[in-house]
C-alpha cells in the first residue's frame, strides 16, 4: 500500500509539474526590437535634410542632395512619411527638403499637404512648394514676372534689379511679396484644388 500511494504521489507530481504555466528559462534575444535597416536608413535621410541650412560648407550641402536623392529613389512608397515630416518637422530645412521630394515622387495625396505649407512661417518653404504645385498640376496662381495677372491669378513677383548682384536677391523678394499675399496664394490653390482634385492629373 505505501508503495502504491508514493507512486501515485509521484504520477500527481509529474502531472502538476506538467501544468506549470511559468517560463522554463527560455532563451530570448538581448533586444527583441531590433530596428529595421531601411527604417534606419530612412531616419538618416531626413536627419541630413537639415545639413542644408548650411550653404556655406560643401560638405553639408552635398549631404543634402545626397539625402534627398535617397528618398526619391524610394519613390512613392516614401510619400508618406515625408508628408508627416514636411507637417511636423521644426527644422524649416528638413521641410524644404520634403518639399524636394514630393516634387519627385508626389501623387494627389500630397497635393493639399503642399498647400497646406503655402503660409509656412520659412517663405523659402512656401516658394519651393508653390513650384512643386506648378510642376504637379501645370496650373499657375501668380502671375509669371513682368506679366499682369489673368483671372484669378495672384500679381507676379517683382523682378531683380539689374544692379542688385546678391546672391539671396531673389529670395528676399518672395519673401516680402509673401508676407503680403501669402494667405491668397494659399486660398486660391485651395479653390482651385476643391473645383478639381477629381479629375485633375498629378505629372
Amino acid at each position: 500500500m505505501p508503495r502504491a500511494l508514493l507512486a501515485l504521489g509521484a504520477v500527481l507530481a509529474l502531472i502538476l509539474l506538467g501544468c506549470d504555466d511559468r517560463p522554463r528559462f527560455r532563451a530570448e534575444p538581448r533586444d527583441a526590437r531590433v530596428e529595421d535597416p531601411e527604417e534606419r536608413a530612412i531616419q538618416r535621410a531626413i536627419a541630413d535634410l537639415a545639413k542644408g541650412g548650411k550653404p556655406e560648407d560643401p560638405e553639408a550641402s552635398a549631404a543634402y542632395d545626397q539625402a534627398v536623392h535617397q528618398l526619391v529613389l524610394r519613390g512613392s512608397k516614401i510619400e508618406l512619411r515625408v508628408i508627416d515630416t514636411l507637417r511636423s518637422h521644426p527644422d524649416p530645412w528638413v521641410r524644404l527638403g520634403c518639399v524636394e521630394v514630393l516634387t519627385a515622387v508626389a501623387t494627389k495625396a500630397a497635393i493639399e499637404h503642399l498647400i497646406a505649407v503655402l503660409d509656412d512661417p520659412e517663405p523659402l518653404v512656401a516658394q519651393r512648394a508653390n513650384a512643386a504645385l506648378q510642376v504637379l498640376t501645370g496650373q499657375r496662381m501668380i502671375a509669371e514676372a513682368g506679366q499682369q495677372p489673368q483671372e484669378g491669378q495672384l500679381p507676379a513677383v517683382p523682378e531683380r534689379a539689374a544692379d542688385d548682384l546678391a546672391l539671396d536677391a531673389e529670395e528676399r523678394l518672395w519673401a516680402q511679396w509673401h508676407a503680403v499675399h501669402k494667405q491668397e496664394l494659399k486660398a486660391a490653390w485651395e479653390r482651385w484644388w476643391a473645383a478639381n482634385r477629381a479629375t485633375a492629373v498629378i505629372r
